[in-house]
């Protein structure tokens, strides 16, 4: 190779390293009420709060990182489920997937509710990565999965960002189940837009000891105008538009008389199954009052009586920075918010190694086991 050439590529890489060193591996921005006890408890307890987050160097930023994530191949141990069938009053039926090391119930081991994504299962990579690693710290997992996911729908309700009433159902099978049993939940993307809405609507009867809330896309309305540009919609939309027609496909039949079955098999982004779909079926007149009555208000934030810690990147497409109620987080006592520069939506692959455990599930995991083990520095918490 001409010494012309071997210029030109040592000096584009020591470039790319000038550049990757002044715009990544920073503290996160974090969000919190000082004088709270919950950020005594952080601060205190969760030493991962306060840890730069070095993003994934091969691909830092929050588009690419988003897709390698997803599409990243990995080789997990053996998780063995042991799943059930809930049924609810409606006739509906979602599921619940167990994990633990033992396999068999410990009504005193930790548990942690897993709420996923939109169209995720209990084998959808990052759901296993998260059960994994709360595996290996010695407490148990169980996945809630959506109507319509590994359960065809039985009725016409699926999914929403405002109904909760089949999270409500599953934690409180859980706690009947084992009622001295320590339970937290995570809620990612739209599971954590989920569990927000539940945890605030519950105040201080939510049955979870803490909650951990990851790439919550916390304005509907917002993250929509978001995946409209041409270049989240193609990198991203489609393909969560796909898994949502792979649901109404499962269960079209159900939806018979209320939606229009040849303009839905039309439709290629997320706002046009909404519209078509969830806001029809759920009662809404427009799309856009589905997303208007979807969004975590202020009023909201500061109903949450149960410990929540967040996390988001400032490169989440899903999730612009100005949707992140940053203000009203800060004036709560029972909720904190870690803003990473980068990480992209439900990704945080960190250093130079995709393969190392994301950032996002150190977090989670670190998180929990501070909750687990020092209870006592807790708020006051919404398990009742």
């Amino acid at each position: 190779m001409p010494l012309s050439s071997v210029a030109v590529i040592i000096s584009s890489f020591l470039f790319y390293c000038w550049y990757y060193f002044l715009h990544y591996g920073k503290k996160p921005e974090v969000y919190k009420k000082q004088s709270s006890k919950f950020s005594a408890f952080l601060e205190n307890h969760v030493k991962s709060v306060s840890k730069p987050y070095w993003s994934l160097f091969w691909s830092p930023g929050g588009k690419l990182q988003t897709i390698v994530a997803a599409i990243l191949p990995r080789f997990y141990n053996e998780i063995y489920y042991w799943k059930e069938t809930v049924e609810t009053p409606d006739g509906g039926k979602f599921g619940l997937a167990w994990a633990s090391n033992s396999r068999t119930d410990n009504v005193c081991e930790p548990l942690v509710v897993i709420f996923p994504g939109l169209v995720s299962s209990s084998t959808t990579g990052y759901v296993q990565l998260m059960v994994q690693e709360i595996i290996n710290k010695g407490f148990s997992a169980v996945v809630m999965v959506n109507r319509g996911i590994e359960i065809p729908c039985q009725n016409s309700t699926f999914f929403c960002a405002t109904y909760t009433t089949d999270m409500e159902l599953a934690i409180n099978t859980i706690k009947k189940r084992f009622p001295k049993r320590p339970v937290a939940a995570a809620g990612v993307s739209f599971g954590g837009l989920l569990l927000s809405r539940y945890l605030a609507l519950k105040g201080e009867s939510s049955k979870l000891q803490a909650a951990f809330v990851y790439s919550c896309p916390y304005s509907p309305v917002e993250c929509s105008i978001s995946m409209e540009k041409w270049n989240h919609w193609l990198l991203m939309n489609v393909s969560v538009t796909s898994g949502l027609m792979s649901v109404y496909r499962k269960s079209k039949d159900k939806f018979d008389g209320l939606v229009d079955h040849h303009t839905i098999k039309r439709v290629c982004s997320v706002r046009q199954f909404d519209s078509e779909m969830t806001a029809k079926v759920f009662g809404y007149k427009t799309v856009d009052h589905y997303y208007k009555d979807g969004v975590i208000t202020s009023k909201f934030i500061h109903s949450i009586r149960t410990p929540t810690l967040c996390l988001c990147a400032n490169d989440d497409a899903f999730v612009p920075v100005k949707s992140i109620p940053c203000s009203d987080i800060s004036q709560t006592d029972y909720v904190a918010m870690m803003i990473t520069n980068g990480g992209g939506h439900v990704g945080h692959l960190q250093g130079i190694n995709p393969y190392s455990t994301p950032y996002f599930v150190d977090v989670l995991t670190d998180y929990f086991s501070a909750v687990f083990n020092y209870s006592e520095a807790l708020p006051t918490t919404g398990c009742t």
